[in-house]
């Protein structure tokens, strides 16, 4: 069997092995089955550099179509249980659209397995990452009061989701691609309502009916390809499309907006949230997700003109507009979600340029930024389970009770926002492509003032946490807490990545050994200092007026947006993608 196929195969088998038997003998098993994935994505990269091809039989097809029929059926049943009239109109507009698309019959045809370096690189993403947060899972789902089934359950549902990545960015063709889609909107589903309470299933609903409207874009493009083009195969359709006529592609964008939360879609990812915290982990960081700056990552050779332009303001537009939203957001994973939306935003800009240093600049965001994130929720997951804190305004001096938790959560904000980490250096490499491309075209010079605002805001949502983590208080008390291994030991697998990403950055020539060693001394050492030696001795006590305390807010961590700004900002987001459409079919 070859690499990719284990890696599609081996999840499915290993979601039904941890099924039964009790939680020792699942966590060893599941242990040693992460490392094994881990070391195959790796050996994936060292030894088989060559892209790999595969043709499937018409079995395979039928099946695949009989999966795509019971998914879409599935969700129409869900629809009508719940009574939700979205969930239902999309399930039915859907069921339509691929009952036409798979009565037309294709002439071109061309590989159904397409493997190649970005594959390979989404391989390490998916499943080294998200490994690291299925072993957090471990320890995390034995807290929840599930039956043992349930919490044997939610660690299969964590390996089926793997599985279904890796078979998506390996896929040439849209037909599978769509079936891979909906699956992962199965599996957010799932496990977004995994808790079944009032919030959970309505929440649930939300990531549903949103990602059935990236379903209908996939449903258009493949329709429009096959009249137009006579294909349902990526490399194909890349390759003869008309540049006057890129509809198809314009839907497949569109589709990844969708995936990628980008706003006005972020309200399903937001809304993810209420699940257990390896589920918000594993979305933001390694599945899900992803599949949008991989899916434009795989149209950026046919996109010109009017497509890139557009899709790229688009994109620099919801990194500004999601961080200064983030800003203003005290829950503490919901500030990692819009700095999520953020990014991928970003992402998808640059891959929509297309040059080689914007692609090689999204690969780079794609990669670190998944370590980032996973490990700054793995340490959101602590803060609810040990410390009972979700919200920013609640961790004051956190650096008193727990250290360690305090040092992952400075390394993880920092790697998103300073030198010397791989988002720093993406998105430097961002600012260089965009400004390149001002002397294509001047619309050009937006993007670039809204990747230069957002930066800036992103920075400051470092120093608004941190400053919390360090900001004494004598009315806080935390319970002593010993901290799980099975919490600690993928925190710091993932910051041995993050350091791994540094040394390939200076043997790669991204940085200077300075350029590494001067930032990473001042982010060590400035929150020491802060510790230890400035204020060692200040605390802050709330004011006393008539025998009752005050509440104490400082304005430094508070930025307000108002209902009518975020509403404009996603009335933004839509005419944006409105004169996407029209501009291609005009």
């Amino acid at each position: 069997m070859t690499p990719y196929s284990i890696l599609i195969v081996s999840p499915l088998v290993f979601a039904l092995v941890v099924l039964v038997g009790n939680a020792v003998v699942r966590n060893i098993f599941t242990i040693i089955f992460v490392i094994g994935l881990s070391a195959l994505s790796l050996g994936n990269i060292a030894l088989f550099s060559i892209s790999s091809e595969l043709h499937l039989s018409h079995l395979f097809h039928n099946l695949f179509i009989l999966l795509d029929i019971i998914v879409l059926f599935y969700f129409l049943w869900r629809g009508v249980v719940s009574k939700h009239s979205l969930v239902i109109i999309l399930a039915l507009l859907q069921i339509v659209l691929y009952g036409v698309v798979i009565t037309l019959s294709p002439k071109l045809i061309s590989s159904d397995i397409l493997v190649d370096q970005i594959s390979s690189i989404m391989y390490l993403v998916i499943n080294m990452v998200g490994g690291i947060i299925i072993v957090y899972a471990l320890k995390y789902i034995e807290s929840e009061e599930f039956s043992r089934l349930k919490k044997n359950g939610f660690i299969a549902m964590l390996f089926f989701f793997l599985a279904v990545m890796n078979f998506i960015v390996s896929t040439n063709n849209i037909e599978i691609f769509f079936l891979l889609f909906e699956l992962t909107t199965l599996c957010s589903y799932i496990l977004i309502g995994y808790r079944n309470d009032e919030v959970s299933v309505k929440n649930a609903l939300k990531a549903l009916w949103m990602n059935q409207i990236g379903g209908v874009a996939i449903l258009v493009a493949l329709l429009v390809s096959i009249l137009q083009y006579d294909t349902v195969y990526f490399n194909i359709l890349i390759r003869i499309i008309d540049v006057n006529y890129l509809l198809p592609i314009v839907f497949l964008a569109i589709a990844a907006f969708v995936k990628g939360a980008s706003i006005p879609f972020d309200k399903w990812l937001i809304g993810a949230m209420v699940a257990p915290t390896p589920v918000s982990a594993i979305l933001h960081s390694a599945t899900m997700v992803k599949i949008a700056p991989y899916l434009m990552l795989k149209l950026a050779p046919a996109m010109s003109g009017f497509v890139s332009i557009t899709v790229t303001l688009i994109g620099t537009f919801v990194f500004f507009a999601a961080t200064l939203i983030a800003l203003s957001k005290d829950y503490f994973k919901e500030i990692l979600g819009y700095s999520t939306i953020a990014l991928l935003a970003l992402m998808m800009s640059l891959a929509a340029i297309g040059t080689p240093e914007a692609i090689t600049a999204c690969i780079l965001l794609i990669m670190f930024h998944a370590v980032s994130k996973a490990l700054l929720f793995l340490q959101a997951g602590i803060l609810e389970k040990n410390f009972h804190l979700k919200y920013v305004n609640d961790i004051n001096g956190l650096v008193n009770h727990s250290k360690l938790v305090v040092f992952f959560i400075i390394v993880g904000f920092a790697s998103l926002t300073l030198p010397p980490f791989g988002v720093f250096i993406g998105k430097f490499m961002a600012i260089e492509s965009i400004s390149k491309e001002l002397l294509m075209h001047p619309l050009y010079v937006f993007a670039l003032i809204f990747l230069a605002l957002g930066s800036v805001v992103m920075t400051l949502l470092y120093f608004k946490v941190v400053a919390k983590l360090f900001a004494k208080d004598v009315d806080l008390k935390l319970p002593h807490v010993e901290i799980s291994k099975f919490y600690t030991i993928p925190s710091f697998l993932l910051l041995i990545l993050l350091f791994i990403g540094i040394a390939i950055s200076f043997e790669r020539e991204f940085l200077s050994s300075a350029q590494i060693i001067v930032p990473l001394v001042l982010i060590l050492l400035i929150p020491i200092l802060f510790s230890t030696l400035l204020f060692k001795n200040a605390h802050r006590v709330k004011e006393y007026n008539c025998g009752e305390k005050d509440g104490l807010k400082l304005g430094m961590y508070y930025f307000y947006l108002t209902e009518r700004t975020t509403k404009s900002i996603s009335a933004v987001s839509i005419i944006g993608l409105l004169i996407l459409i029209i501009g291609v079919l005009l």
